[in-house]
């Protein structure tokens, strides 16, 4: 009888830890359901970029929904097989039986082993899981036992058989309660310590992502033009971005880990500190992330001006440049023409004016703004307001000269003019001409005075 009660109990051993395995396994296909919805909008991508392979990528997806409809389904009938192989009677036969069941239990309590891992923490939780089921429907069959009134069941085993049912079942419901409350205990410490592993764990996780992180928030490299300068800029919004969306799943393992190190435990010592490394990693990577923001927007608005000041400059030495090289009039019209011209460029100088005040309010703002280039920005704004300065020198200058040019072809014109005229005159005053006639002698004397009169003015 014996050996026959010991091969039901390790028949039955072997069909809970079937059932266990099972569980553990269908645990771990509806985590990997998620792979399969995955898998299928990844499908649906594929379909969408390229839509000549739709029809492969549907029979593909409808064949795997179908391998996994079938593999539930399997998962699902072996689970409720087991679990009818596995369920314990309705009702025990009589209370020895209990008796005997409950020795059993007590003979082998689970014990809380060290774990490190989250599956291990699993398994003992379903270890006791099973155990507490198990006790739940021992004390049901207590419950049965006892609404059969004023019957005596038959003794069978080791149990005496001069005891009522009463009294037996006070016993044996003193020995459920003796079993449960340990073991909710240990349940209970089990779930704190699962608590405080994982808690640990995401403490261990947010630093390694922090320190991730760190290196191009503090990182001292800002670029060394105005491109460099943006992509840095498009690089540090992005890692604002990260710590923006990071934030609430940092505050809220550390609300949890302030929950755990509030616990009198030697334990939670770890967990304790791994909260402080964290604070102080988080504190520290917002910091440097708003440091290098501010110097990153000023160190653009400093490229910036530096590119802006590049094409001023570019212009003013090439309007010098033109000026050096400019061509002389031949003649009053050339020059006429010449001066026109660059009076244009006069009026364009001017109005170049307004940009090269828009650069100096630049780097005005920057030396508000106390920028580390502060000197450098100076000699570069400085550099410009005297290149201004003497391209309009230079303008000023060559003005002048295309007005004296053109004043001095005007003299020489009139000078020429004048000579023209008086070398005229000086061939009809000396004429040695008398007349042939009257009318010839009397002509002459009246155009002399003429001559002389227009001479004299």
């Amino acid at each position: 009888m014996l050996m026959a009660r010991d091969t039901a109990r390790d028949e039955a051993q072997k069909l809970h830890r079937k059932w266990l395995k099972h569980q553990a396994f269908m645990a771990e296909l509806a985590r990997n359901k998620e792979w399969l919805a995955k898998i299928e909008q990844e499908g649906q991508e594929l379909i969408q970029e390229k839509p000549e392979l739709r029809s492969v990528v549907q029979q593909k997806l409808v064949e795997i929904r179908e391998c996994w409809s079938d593999l539930e389904s399997t998962t699902k009938a072996k689970a409720r097989q087991l679990f009818e192989n596995n369920k314990p009677e309705p009702a025990v036969k009589s209370y020895s039986d209990l008796d005997n069941q409950l020795s059993h239990l007590e003979q082998q309590p689970p014990q809380l082993e060290q774990a490190h891992h989250l599956p291990t923490f699993n398994e003992q939780l379903q270890k006791f899981q099973a155990m507490e089921s198990q006790i739940g429907d021992y004390y049901k069959d207590v419950g049965e036992l006892g609404s059969v009134q004023g019957v005596c069941l038959p003794q069978r085993g080791l149990m005496a058989g001069d005891r009522d049912a009463g009294e037996q079942s006070g016993v044996v419901e003193t020995r459920i309660v003796r079993l449960i409350e340990p073991l909710k205990e240990r349940r209970r410490i089990l779930l704190a310590s699962k608590e405080m592993h994982q808690v640990a764990q995401d403490l261990e996780d947010e630093i390694l992502w922090i320190q991730e992180r760190l290196p191009l928030a503090s990182c001292k490299d800002y670029g060394n033009n105005l491109q460099s300068v943006q992509q840095h800029v498009k690089k540090n919004q992005t890692l604002q971005r990260e710590l923006t969306g990071r934030r609430a799943r940092v505050e809220e393992v550390l609300d949890r880990a302030g929950i755990i190190a509030s616990l009198r435990t030697p334990e939670v010592e770890c967990v304790r500190e791994g909260a402080g490394h964290v604070r102080q990693l988080w504190e520290v990577l917002q910091l440097e992330a708003e440091r290098r923001c501010v110097m990153l927007d000023a160190m653009l608005l400093s490229q910036q001006y530096y590119s802006d000041a590049a094409k001023v400059e570019t212009w003013l030495s090439g309007q010098k440049l033109q000026l050096v090289n400019e061509e002389k009039g031949t003649d009053e019209a050339s020059t006429l023409q010449l001066l026109k011209g660059h009076l244009a460029l006069e009026q364009t100088v001017e109005n170049y004016a307004e940009t090269v005040g828009m650069l100096t309010q630049q780097c005005q703002l920057l030396m508000e703004m106390g920028h580390p280039e502060s000197e450098q920005l100076t000699k570069q704004q400085s550099h410009i307001d005297r290149l201004y300065v003497s391209l309009k020198d230079m303008v000023e200058h060559r003005k002048n000269k295309l007005e004296q040019q053109y004043w001095l072809y005007q003299l020489n014109k009139d000078v020429e003019e004048l000579e023209k005229w008086i070398t005229e005159r000086e061939t009809v005053a000396s004429s040695t001409e008398l007349g042939h006639d009257l009318e010839d002698v009397t002509v002459s004397p009246a155009t002399t005075p003429q001559q002389t009169q227009e001479t004299l003015h």
